[in-house]
């Protein structure tokens, strides 16, 4: 069994009425659900455990009764049939690009894509459009070997005509160089990265918005770029009007950006599906309310994934509101953190891009911060927040602004938190290679202290 081919670079689909876009949801989740069920033994086996018939999915009405799957699920299953699991449906012949999860959270996921998968993405980005043209440069400051976030979207800077600069190996001081060198139009990066990158700049006399070559920033890979006040950092730092927010996952695949008009994620309606669900019960919540995500691939012919729980918190736009840009598919309202980095602080739960979001507020800190949660024994765990002070900030100075940002963090979060403020360049740097780690736990056992 094979898919249909869909089309993809019809514009018109970004401004489908609801009631259409769900008939083609409803077609494309149909389909879906038959080709996995005969082609996967991994996803027949969760068919018949959840006691679900493919004829009995009619469509999106029926989306609850599809199981839900983790990665947690897909680790396992890649663990027992090797390399690729047998959640895998197509034939090798088709197999196009193969790619990795980080492995944060865990064994690597290997991802694979056919011409066809990869192709349908390009072409969907290449429907968004991109302020860029031919001649133009544009400047990738992290990793992109078998990533699949960079693998894209070199794939659809080319189809632009738009000359790649993977600069990922070089060293903070190098990139710059190349910057001064290359003055390219567009530069991309994790937000706490492009941050670190502004400020190295600055150490060095380097002012990056007076170069004025920047037509837009990119940033991906951390939830800090829809933060405001990270937003108004680079916006400031780089000379850019907008600050483009990618959001996606390996598992699925690139989903989607911002828009001058709104912060949400606007998603690709006709790949995917998106749901909102409680992160603990798995039931469905009510519209705009937060919860988890889950996304259903209504596309691929590779690895889809159905109703996959990405560990997000985030919240929907509501059903058949348009964006003011005229999108009118679902928009992924920011994310607010992953389930599993929350922060349970003697009796309030919070996320670390809240305390982010505060700390960014103040002009008269650096970049660079810390969340150190510290419990000895059965002692009630403290929690010290390491800041960098703006180079500006006299030292005499220090006290007052820790009283200030304790004061700010225990009024607006409800966190009595110990705040350090430290020079310019005591914590570790970001690295460009890696997602920020800012959130550290330190806990003593009773038996380690006897």
């Amino acid at each position: 069994m094979t898919l249909p081919t869909y089309k993809i670079l019809d514009p018109n689909i970004e401004r489908l009425p609801y009631q259409e876009l769900q008939v083609l949801q409803s077609e494309r989740l149909v389909n879906m659900v038959h080709y996995v069920y005969e082609s996967s033994p991994f996803w027949k086996n969760k068919f018949q455990e959840a006691g679900v018939l493919p004829e009995e999915i009619k469509g999106i009405e029926d989306l609850h009764r599809i199981p839900f799957c983790t990665k947690s699920e897909l680790q396992k299953d890649q663990e027992t049939h090797q390399p690729f699991g047998s959640y895998t449906c197509s034939d090798p012949s088709s197999w196009a690009h193969f790619m990795t999860t980080s492995g944060t959270t865990g064994r690597p996921l290997r991802r694979l894509l056919s011409h066809r998968d990869f192709d349908y993405i390009v072409d969907y980005f290449h429907r968004r459009g991109l302020p860029l043209v031919p001649g133009d440069k544009y400047m990738f400051t992290g990793p992109t070997d078998a990533l699949s976030g960079p693998t894209m979207f070199t794939a659809i800077l080319q189809r632009f005509g738009v000359m790649v600069v993977k600069a990922g190996l070089l060293d903070t001081n190098a990139k710059l160089d190349l910057i001064l060198e290359l003055k390219p139009q567009g530069l991309s990066g994790t937000p706490s990265y492009l941050l670190h990158l502004a400020e190295k700049a600055k150490q060095r006399g380097i002012n990056l918005a007076e170069l004025g070559c920047f037509k837009g920033i990119s940033s991906f890979g951390e939830p800090g770029a829809n933060l405001a006040a990270n937003q108004n950092r680079l916006k400031a730092a780089f000379g850019v009007e907008f600050v483009v927010d990618g959001y996606g996952m390996t598992e699925i695949c690139s989903l989607g950006t911002n828009c001058p008009s709104s912060s949400g994620f606007h998603l690709p309606s006709d790949l995917v599906v998106a749901e909102i669900v409680d992160a603990k019960t798995g039931n469905k919540v009510d519209s705009g309310e937060k919860g988890e995500l889950v996304i259903t691939n209504l596309f691929g012919d590779t690895q889809p994934l159905l109703r996959f729980r990405t560990g997000d918190i985030t919240s929907l736009s509501p059903p058949g509101e348009a964006c003011e840009c005229g999108f009118t598919g679902q928009r992924v309202m920011g994310i607010e953190g992953r389930k599993d980095d929350m922060i349970w602080y003697r009796g309030v739960n919070i996320y670390p891009s809240a305390i982010e979001e505060k700390l960014r507020e103040q002009e008269e800190l650096g970049t660079e911060f810390r969340i150190l949660i510290n419990q000895d024994g059965d002692n009630l765990p403290t929690m010290t927040i390491q800041v960098e002070a703006n180079p500006s900030i006299s030292e005499h100075n220090w006290l007052e602004l820790s009283k200030k940002i304790e004061g700010l963090l225990k009024t607006s979060l409800r966190v009595n938190a110990i705040v350090e403020v430290v020079a310019s360049g005591t914590l570790p740097s970001v690295d460009a290679k890696k997602k920020s780690r800012r959130v550290i736990y330190n806990k003593t056992s009773l038996s380690a202290r006897s």
